[in-house]
C-alpha cells in the first residue's frame, strides 16, 4: 500500500496528475481494507518475476503494521474539501474539530479508516498514520520506538475530542521528517 501511496505522490510530482486526482487516489488506496495477515502467509517465499507481494516481514521489525488507518491533508478550504470527500467516497464526518480547535479540522469516516482534513496554509499530506496488531499501547509502543529509533523524535498523542475507545497514539518522524503515526488499527474509529 506505501508503494502506491509513493507512485501517487511521484505521479504528482512530475505534474502528471493535479492535487484533488492526488488526494482522492491516496484515499482511496488508505480506504482499502486490508486482509488480516496470517503468520503463515509472511513465511510465503517471494513469487516469480521478482514481485515481492507475499515476501516474508523482516525477522527484526519492531511492530506488525496491519492496515493505514488514515492520512491527514492540510487544504486550504476544510468546508470545501469536506464537500469533495463526502460526493466522490461517499465519506461521512466521524468528528467535527471546527469548534474545539486553533487549526479547524474533519475527521471523515470511508470504511474502517478515515482520511482528516485540517485547514492550513501549506497544502500537502500532514501525516499517515499505521494501525499496529498488536497493539501493545502507547506508553509502551512510545518506549520501544525511544529505545530503537531515538532519533526519531517519538512522542505520545491523544485526540481528547474523539469518544472512541482508542485515542491514544505515538508520533515520529521518518528519516526524510515525515509524520508517521502509529496506533491500533481502531484508533479513533
Amino acid at each position: 500500500m506505501l508503494n502506491r501511496m509513493h507512485q501517487l505522490v511521484r505521479l504528482y510530482d512530475e505534474k502528471r496528475i493535479n492535487r484533488r486526482e492526488l488526494l482522492g487516489a491516496l484515499m482511496l488506496v488508505a480506504g482499502a481494507a486490508a486482509p488480516a495477515v496470517s503468520e503463515a502467509s509472511q513465511e510465503k517465499p517471494p513469487l516469480p518475476g521478482g514481485n515481492l507481494t507475499g515476501a516474508p516481514a523482516p525477522k527484526d521489525a519492531l511492530f506488525r503494521g496491519r492496515t493505514i488507518n488514515h492520512v491527514t491533508v492540510n487544504v486550504n478550504d476544510i468546508d470545501e474539501s469536506r464537500r469533495f470527500y463526502q460526493e466522490l467516497l461517499g465519506a461521512s464526518v466521524l468528528l467535527d474539530g471546527r469548534p474545539a480547535a486553533p487549526r479547524a479540522w474533519f475527521d471523515l469516516r470511508i470504511g474502517d479508516t478515515f482520511v482528516a482534513v485540517m485547514r492550513s496554509k501549506t497544502v500537502g499530506i500532514d501525516h499517515f498514520a499505521v494501525g499496529l496488531d498488536p497493539w501493545p499501547g502507547a506508553e509502551r509502543a512510545l518506549a520501544m520506538v525511544k529505545e530503537r529509533f531515538p532519533k526519531s523524535e517519538p512522542t505520545a498523542n491523544a485526540n481528547p475530542l474523539s469518544k472512541a475507545a482508542e485515542v491514544r497514539s505515538v508520533l515520529l518522524k521518518d528519516p526524510n521528517g515525515i509524520t508517521v503515526q502509529l496506533g491500533s488499527p481502531r484508533y479513533q474509529l
